[in-house]
């Protein structure tokens, strides 16, 4: 995507095209209250029938990796330490952390790795970029993250003749940056990595605060989850006390950086942009910090608006340049053509993850999946399979772009009339690009 960056903000038939669905009669449902309206009713949103038929259908365990050990135990890496791990390069795969990352090996020498890790500490490390290459001088290049394998399995029932066998299930748990990397004799990557802090930092007026409505004030630092009793506990607050003037700048300056506000913000965009229940029990965070990676990994980004993203380390900048791209970001687009194939409001989630997932197929590739209601301008090129599917219960085909035949993605239909949805597709992440609405002045303003 050419000279896209972020603003922060205030306040099937397998023989024809699929073009035929219409992406243009949509309407903008983007409420109108006011912060604190909005902020007293979000909870009580309720579900539709299509939101409830769905939640029952919702994948996330990928259970088309057949039958696995799980592994136990978990180990988190102090931030900021620098410490020595086996690497894996994914290419154009960028993880964050609280994705699932499904892979499925046929090197001998890279399981061999991986078994030591599992009988190690079960971490290893995951690059989108060859360590060796010189690009990796410009900073934002040098951002990775942890993986900890939860789940393994040797080889597959069906596919001894493939020759791989060796699968595994692993949680992206924390960012990390390359400092530098060596290759071993067998080939396997060993990288010195620097663990990436979370930088929070504390209530802006809380130093000159009026002690006498501490009982209405959250601890600053306890980072409590997005809810109804903190964010009118947080308006209270505001009412009450930074009206009083301890500073120069209004209370509307010190609420838009207060990190509980801005996520209020991100979550009540998503409401409106992203066909995705964002109330209780929703597969939306509700943490702060992982909702600002969860938005990463549910949007459809370019590589180096992900990475620029990710190499924020305050959480309360990160929600804010997030909500900047949430509220500019309207149509999913080729990448090769810039045609438009789909709404940012046709984006919906088929798995527990969220609209966006990894997956893996038998040979090793790793796809990350947008999961959308409507396309347009896509031509389906092959028969329905259900070979290896990535939804129990569809079939996928092979779909392209109608005008310039890059592969998009594929198209999924239920073997069973009483699944809902019927139909859906699942569209490549490195095979789109988002189109942002450029502002005023026709440009983007990157603030961290």
């Amino acid at each position: 995507m050419e000279h896209n960056q972020i603003e922060l903000g205030d306040g099937d038939d397998s023989s024809g095209s699929s073009s035929y669905h219409d992406i243009s009669n949509h309407e903008d449902h983007s409420s109108e209250l006011s912060d604190y309206e909005q902020i007293d009713n979000i909870e009580n949103l309720p579900l539709s029938e299509e939101d409830n038929t769905e939640g029952e259908n919702l994948v996330g365990d990928h259970l088309y990796l057949g039958a696995m050990e799980e592994v136990r135990g978990r180990t988190v890496l102090d931030e900021d330490s620098i410490v020595e791990m086996p690497v894996v390069v994914q290419d154009g795969l960028i993880c964050v952390p609280g994705q699932i990352l499904p892979l499925t090996i046929s090197h001998p020498h890279i399981m061999a790795m991986m078994r030591r890790v599992i009988e190690g500490n079960h971490i290893f490390g995951i690059l989108s970029f060859r360590p060796f290459e010189p690009h990796i001088n410009n900073a934002k290049y040098k951002i990775g993250a942890t993986a900890e394998i939860y789940e393994y399995g040797e080889q597959a029932e069906g596919f001894d003749e493939s020759g791989f066998g060796f699968r595994i299930k692993a949680r992206i748990r924390q960012r990390v940056k390359v400092i530098q990397a060596r290759r071993q004799i067998d080939g396997i990557i060993i990288a010195k990595v620097q663990i990436l802090p979370e930088m929070e930092v504390c209530d802006s007026l809380y130093c000159c605060r009026s002690y006498s409505i501490d009982k209405h004030r959250l601890s600053p630092g306890n980072s409590s989850d997005v809810s109804i009793a903190s964010l009118l506990s947080k308006k209270r607050i505001y009412e009450l006390q930074y009206k009083i003037p301890y500073s120069i700048w209004p209370s509307w300056v010190h609420r838009s950086y207060d990190l509980q506000f801005v996520a209020q913000r991100v979550l009540l965009e998503l409401r409106t942009s992203i066909f995705v229940d964002v109330g209780s029990g929703s597969i939306v965070p509700r943490n702060p910090i992982d909702l600002s990676y969860w938005v990463i990994q549910n949007l459809p980004l370019d590589d180096d608006l992900r990475l620029q993203l990710l190499s924020i380390n305050n959480p309360n900048q990160r929600l804010r340049a997030e909500l900047s791209v949430l509220q500019r970001c309207e149509f999913l687009c080729c990448r090769e053509c810039d045609y438009a194939v789909a709404r940012q409001t046709d984006v919906f989630a088929m798995s527990k993850e969220g609209p966006q997932g990894v997956y893996v197929n038998p040979f090793g590739h790793v796809h990350e999946t947008v999961t959308v209601h409507r396309v347009d301008g896509l031509s389906v090129t092959t028969p329905p399979s259900t070979e290896f599917s990535w939804f129990p219960g569809y079939a996928w085909s092979i779909v392209e772009c109608s005008y310039c035949h890059n592969h998009m993605g594929w198209l999924f239909t239920a073997n069973d009339r009483h699944l809902q949805p019927a139909s859906f597709w699942g569209l490549c992440r490195r095979s789109l690009k988002p189109r942002l609405k450029a502002n005023d002045e026709s440009e983007f303003v990157v603030v961290v």
